[in-house]
């Protein structure tokens, strides 16, 4: 009988790692993730979709927090710019006087580090407006404005729904 046991080991540990990686999703991830698992059959499916409302809820009963991560990122990224900006400008008088024996390139390179900060800083959070934007949360749609197809879809995750006991 290990066989049964292993199965549902393998089963755990797969829900676990399902559950710890929709915290790292935006809102539209995690929008996309319940609509995939919304319409597939079985107790394992049920357990998805669980984790998912669970994730939905506990962002939801979390308010927003005094500040966001975006924008503590950037604060920090900001933060160590101006710092670094100072000591920057004092190094580069300091070595003016050697301009003719330092290479030009190392003049420049603390400036070159903040830009290629600020353009990874910046990159990552153009990318998650972007996905944010291009995949927009779902919308409510009346029954009566569904094609047949439609129609047909609700009718057969309603009744999956029903034979597994949820409620609709």
């Amino acid at each position: 009988m290990t066989a049964p046991t292993t199965k549902a080991m393998d089963l755990a540990a797969a829900l676990a790692k399902y559950r710890a990686g929709l915290k790292g999703l935006t809102d539209a991830g995690l929008e996309r993730r319940a609509a995939e698992v919304a319409a597939l059959p079985g107790w394992y499916a049920g357990e998805l979709r669980r984790a998912v409302d669970a994730e939905r809820e506990s962002r939801r009963t979390a308010g927003q927090p005094a500040t966001p991560a975006r924008s503590r990122v950037l604060r920090v990224a900001a933060s160590a710019a101006g710092a670094g900006a100072p000591a920057a400008a004092l190094t580069g008088r300091a070595l003016a006087q050697y301009a003719d024996q330092v290479p030009q390139v190392l003049l420049y390179s603390p400036a070159v580090a903040v830009g290629l900060v600020t353009a990874v800083v910046g990159g990552s959070w153009v990318s998650r407006w972007v996905d944010d934007h291009r995949h927009p949360l779902a919308e409510d749609v009346d029954e009566a404005d569904l094609n047949p197809l439609g129609v047909e879809l609700l009718a057969r995750v309603r009744a999956a729904r029903q034979a597994r006991g949820e409620v609709c």
